[in-house]
């Protein structure tokens, strides 16, 4: 019931974010706005606190000024990292447990509503919507103090472990934390509610099969290697998309728009292409075997 519940509120959220303007980096770009420095990002967080929410969080994170960090989600899940600022301006967090404890980093635009902000990742779609909290309002920081206060003794263990191991000793490691993660359905969801307005979006190499895309915008996004087979993108707008290498086998593109898109190596093997417009593509190496071409624009 947790986990329906949880998976809920993560759709939801990309529905946000895929219906939300601006979707990219680039369309604040193109609108004459930039990215906040690494100096106007420490005078932020710094001491202070964001609420984030994006389609796979919603919760508090806390910066202490020493570049520890602390998080709770709204499921009063709590994990502890560290956060710096990069010298491309990019705040970048790695948690021990959540994503993986992997570094991840983030260019920042002030949003539409005081105090607010846009997380992009670092191919330039959005992730997080933030909201600044001054100082520490729940209590974050006892968290980082908590894991600072203990005593840590991998090190002198791992040599006491190659001291005993040079003398014949067997050595035992302790296993591996086992790190949360979602489903590989709701991986495919959430991927497929974000690319039904994902415009201008780096999806190179996505996993869509049979996805339904019906009428998606998807306007010069970046689609390359990316598999569609047996998708449903009928009415779809792929204009100036980058579909070079993608697999489109058995894909309904019934009235899709392609124009000038690069179809180049792509396979439209059984496709459904009745009516599509491919004006200006380019349709190096495409293949068409057995692919339904009636009324179709721009190809011979």
């Amino acid at each position: 019931m947790l986990h329906q519940l949880f998976l809920t509120q993560f759709i939801i959220l990309i529905l946000l974010l895929s219906s939300c303007a601006p979707g990219t980096q680039n369309q604040l770009v193109k609108e004459g706005q930039s990215t906040l420095s690494g100096e106007e990002l420490f005078v932020l967080i710094a001491d202070n606190s964001l609420h984030l929410e994006a389609f796979d969080f919603d919760g508090t994170f806390y910066f202490q000024k020493d570049g520890y960090l602390s998080g709770r989600d709204r499921l009063n899940n709590l994990d502890t990292g560290k956060w710096d600022i990069s010298s491309e301006d990019q705040l970048c967090l790695k948690f021990r447990i959540w994503y993986y404890g992997d570094t991840k980093c983030y260019s920042i635009f002030s949003g539409q509503k005081p105090d607010s902000f846009i997380f992009f990742t670092e191919n330039g779609a959005r992730y997080y919507s933030a909201e600044y909290l001054t100082g520490d309002p729940q209590n974050l920081a006892k968290q980082i103090r908590k894991r600072n206060k203990k005593k840590f003794i991998r090190d002198q263990l791992t040599q006491e472990v190659q001291e005993e191991d040079s003398q014949g000793s067997k050595n035992i490691s302790p296993p591996p934390e086992s790190p949360p993660s979602f489903s590989k359905e709701d991986k495919n969801l959430a991927m497929t509610r974000l690319a039904r307005n994902c415009p201008d979006c780096n999806l190179a190499g996505v996993d869509l099969r049979k996805a339904r895309l019906v009428e998606a915008n998807l306007m010069g996004a970046d689609l390359s290697g990316a598999d569609l087979s047996g998708a449903n993108l009928r009415r779809a707008d792929l204009t100036g998309a980058n579909l070079s290498g993608a697999k489109l086998i058995t894909t309904n593109l019934s009235g899709a728009i392609l124009v000038n898109s690069n179809l180049s190596n792509a396979d439209f093997t059984g496709s459904n292409l009745i009516k599509a417009n491919l004006t200006g593509a380019n349709l190096d190496g495409t293949t068409f075997t057995g692919a339904h071409l009636e009324s179709i624009e721009g190809y011979k």
